[in-house]
């Protein structure tokens, strides 16, 4: 039975700049804190194959606590279960996950680092996670480097992309945002969230008729999204300013 990870639905932020670029930094600060806060979905992998053939089985009563929200007796189970395999590179990402739940971001890390260093490296959302987390204590080259290891191993999935694109955006590299928020909807045209992010980003670099065209398919997914109003009657008292 494979790991899953259900892959994070990012909140937007719901707040924009007013076009300086001051308030365009506070805009991706914002957007990024907000990004980082996302919850995500955890669920037991009974069995998992690592590359050196062994098998990794977890503890299902300790998972079932990550479930159930009792970090502190999933916490308990992991560590006893790594105590007894040292070598349990799943129970090294399982924990990573435990203390990422629990808030202590550098344990995270370090739990999913020694995952991959054990030869658990081929999980795009072990590398996802690893970016959120680089992400949350703002080292982005790190967030960058993980997100783009998740889109190397899984390029279909459209969330992958999505994470480097805000990466991108939060690390001050427009262009490349623009690129990876624009194969996340590719993948997916109904990728909400790419759709609005990338509405925002055209609207930061005043390219009106673009924003226009991914705010029409956000109503196409969504025609009562309150976010989507606002960017649109920004949208509209912007081209106004702009003529006036």
């Amino acid at each position: 039975m494979n790991l899953v990870v259900e892959n994070a639905k990012f909140p937007a932020d719901r707040r924009v700049s007013d076009g300086t670029p001051a308030a365009a930094a506070v805009f991706r600060y914002r957007f990024w804190v907000l990004l980082f806060s996302a919850v995500m979905v955890f669920a037991c992998a009974f069995r998992q194959a690592v590359p050196q053939g062994r098998l990794q089985q977890c503890d299902p009563s300790a998972d079932a606590a990550v479930e159930q929200g009792r970090f502190e007796a999933a916490l308990e189970g992991h560590e006893r279960l790594l105590a007894s395999e040292p070598a349990n590179c799943l129970a090294m990402y399982h924990l990573g996950f435990i203390w990422g739940r629990m808030g202590d971001r550098l344990k995270e890390i370090d739990f999913y680092e020694a995952a991959l260093e054990c030869g658990y490296a081929f999980d795009d959302q072990l590398y996802f996670n690893l970016g959120m987390a680089y992400g949350e204590l703002h080292d982005l080259n790190r967030a960058i480097q993980a997100f783009e290891r998740a889109v190397a191993i899984k390029p279909e999935n459209p969330d992958n992309h999505f994470g480097l694109g805000l990466t991108q955006l939060a690390a001050d590299r427009p262009e490349r945002a623009e690129a990876a928020l624009q194969q996340a909807v590719s993948r997916d045209p109904n990728h909400l969230d790419a759709h609005l992010a990338l509405a925002r980003l055209y609207l930061d670099q005043s390219r009106w008729d673009k924003a226009d065209a991914h705010l029409a398919g956000i109503r196409q997914i969504d025609p009562d999204n309150a976010e989507a109003r606002e960017l649109r009657q920004l949208l509209q008292s912007r081209r106004a300013m702009q003529y006036d």
